[in-house]
């Protein structure tokens, strides 16, 4: 993690979408503005201080200011119930983060950035596709394509399809009779390989992790798959990453929308698995996602 006295300043924002408010930080670049602005967020159940601040002070050194938050439920933002992914909430906070955006005087609403990891990937998308706003997009192994099947095999190994959406189904009708919601429990972040990229992170960044997701983040929802949207990413430049050793579902479902998306894009492979991106290739995706950036929102400018 990046020597915090070496850090850009930030400051905490929030802005509401809806009756909701979330909140999270903007860090700006020294110099005179209005500058480009990239906006940042993590996966299912991820919180933006899970490697997101490494990337961002890498932008704001290059002149790209950066907003990252936590969505809906999660975090620092408000929302219940807790630790609950609401997959069409979470793309209309990008929108709204993009709405703030172009209230803030020190940065340039004609170039807006979005980079997303995981589910986050999906999201940005989403929003890219809906919100003409966007000027360009990085999706790091996003979570298209899901399915019931899906959650079971990466992240309910000790369920099955059947028993999963019963209980799904059940504590729908348990939460109408006035019961508590059910929740699964993360011994290990969601969005991480078990043991992994959490261990070296300290109080702050473990300060809001609940090791618990809500059964309902697993529900079916009309955004599991958008082979509908993502034709209306283009003309916005997209930079998609892959992880060539990714689950196979998820890699197919990755593939087909990355075919589906017009031009201009990019596709980077790694050698390695869904969580690759934030370990063993993290430089690698860095890099290539800051001059993706830079291509499309400073083009004057090369930070290598």
């Amino acid at each position: 993690m990046s020597n915090a006295a070496a850090r850009p300043k930030r400051r905490d924002i929030k802005y509401n979408v809806r009756d909701i408010t979330v909140r999270g930080w903007l860090q700006v670049p020294d110099g005179p503005g209005p500058h480009p602005v990239v906006i940042l967020a993590h996966g299912f159940g991820g919180l933006k201080e899970w490697t997101i601040p490494e990337l961002a002070d890498t932008l704001v050194s290059v002149g790209i200011a950066a907003i990252a938050f936590d969505y809906r439920n999660f975090g620092d933002s408000d929302g219940s119930p807790r630790e609950e992914v609401d997959h069409c909430g979470q793309i209309e906070d990008f929108l709204g983060a993009i709405a703030y955006a172009t209230t803030v005087s020190e940065l340039d609403p004609a170039r807006i950035g979005l980079w997303g990891t995981s589910l986050g990937g999906r999201n940005v998308l989403a929003a890219a596709a809906i919100d003409s706003r966007v000027k360009c997009v990085v999706a790091q192994v996003p979570g298209v394509s899901l399915s019931s099947r899906l959650w079971v095999d990466m992240m309910l190994p000790d369920s099955d399809v059947a028993t999963l959406e019963a209980a799904i189904f059940e504590d729908q009708r348990d939460r109408l009779l006035g019961k508590e919601p059910r929740y699964v429990s993360m011994d290990a972040p969601p969005d991480s390989e078990p043991g992994s990229y959490l261990i070296t992170h300290g109080e702050e960044e473990r300060r809001n992790w609940r090791k618990r997701i809500s059964l309902q983040s697993f529900a079916p929802t009309v955004v599991d798959d958008l082979a509908y949207l993502i034709p209306k990413i283009s003309p916005k430049p997209l930079l998609m990453i892959l992880a060539e050793q990714e689950h196979p579902a998820l890699l197919a479902g990755q593939r087909s929308a990355y075919a589906a998306a017009g031009e201009p894009k990019s596709l980077l492979k790694v050698d390695g698995h869904h969580y690759s991106v934030y370990t063993d290739w993290k430089d690698v995706t860095t890099a290539a996602t800051t001059d993706w950036f830079l291509e499309h929102l400073t083009p004057s400018q090369s930070w290598r």
